[in-house]
Parts: C-alpha cells; structure tokens; sequence
C-alpha cells in the first residue's frame, strides 16, 4: 500500500513539474527575445524616418506600424490668450498668433508582440519670436505583464529654454520588468526635439534594449 502511494505522489511530482516547466516555456515565449529586440529596433528605424518624413509634410496625427511595432506622433494647437487680448484687428491676431504660442505633442512606441507594452511622452512647447518660453514632459506607460517605471527630462539643446533656446529636447527613458517566470527588463528611450523658429518638432531617437 505504502509502495502504490508512493508511486502515485511520485507521478503527481512530475505531472506538476511537467505543468510547470510547460507555464513557463509558455511565459517565455510571450516575452521579447534577443533577436526579437533586435528586429524591433531594425523596424523601428523605419518607422522614425517615416514619421519624420510626415512630420516634415505638415502631418499633425500619425501613426504607423510593421508587424511587430507601433510609432506615432500626436499634436494639437493650443490658443494663446495674450495674443487676442492685446488684439483689435484680425491682422495685428495673426502677426501675434504666429510670434507667440503653443503645442502639444505626443510622442510613443509600443511593442505589439506577445506581451506588449506602450511607452508614450507628452507635454507642449510654447515660444515667442524664434525663442522656447516653455517646455514640458510627461510619461505614460502601460503592459499589464510588467512592472513599469520613467524619467523624463527637458534640456534646451542651444541655450536655456525661457532665456535663450531655440531648441529645446525632451528625453523620456522607460523600464518593463516581467513580473513572472522571466527575470528580464527591457529599456526603452523616446527622444523629441521641438524647435521654436519652425515651430516644429521631430522624433530623434526611439529605441528598445534589454
């Protein structure tokens, strides 16, 4: 009886470490590989010189995507009230309107493969004359799969934004740490630059490593 008890606990041991090892090479594969971060990396440049390119044209709302990625960029005018209330005629609003003002942006990535994860850095920019009054940056993050933590910083690239930049560059760096099975992270880093002469802005770097 002993030895038949024996037995069946024995085959319930491996059953359950069979399960197991099946859960995990299931988890695993779920999770990005090495080659799987280096083929994204590889389309996500495309994906940045194709935003850029649209962004170039004038586009305000993009998003595109390969099989593995998606890119996009999100803008929006905000209206400034200094440059109505000082205002009397529709053309001393325009020479204000394009002097001094304001935009949103949003820029994000995010990895549709297996268990996915979005990281996204938004703010505005507001400038006056071919000078940046102001830069903000925030970070969103999701993936349910993961733990998630950012930085985000701003920085002028020419001088010191609400003095003398020009240029200002939002640099946004993330962390996805898988939660079960894998111990692995990956990194992500999202880097803007907005430019008050042109009133324009640019993705300069979008990048997953782990």
């Amino acid at each position: 009886m002993k030895k038949i008890l024996f037995l069946f606990m024995f085959s319930i041991g491996i059953l359950f470490s069979m399960s197991n090892n099946e859960v995990l090479a299931t988890e695993s594969n779920n999770y990005p590989t090495d080659t799987d971060i280096k083929v994204l990396n590889q389309e996500l440049e495309q994906l940045v010189e194709e935003v850029n390119e649209r962004l170039a044209k004038g586009e305000k709302n993009i998003e595109t995507s390969s099989k593995n990625l998606k890119i996009g960029f999100k803008q929006d005018e905000l209206i400034n009230p200094y440059s109505f209330s000082q205002s009397k005629n529709l053309n001393s609003m325009a020479a204000k309107g394009s002097s001094i003002g304001s935009k949103t942006y949003q820029a994000y990535v995010a990895n549709t493969k297996g268990f996915n994860f979005r990281h996204a850095v938004h703010g505005t920019f507001s400038w006056k004359g071919n000078y940046l009054t102001a830069v903000t940056g925030d970070e969103d993050l999701s993936g349910k799969m993961y733990s998630r933590s950012a930085t985000t910083k701003v920085q002028g690239v020419d001088g010191t934004i609400g003095r003398n930049a020009k240029i200002g560059r939002v640099t946004s760096k993330g962390t996805f740490t898988a939660l079960k099975y894998v111990p692995i992270s990956y990194y992500t880093t999202l880097v803007v630059d907005v430019y008050a002469p042109t009133k324009s802005y640019r993705i300069i770097t979008a990048k997953i490593t782990n």
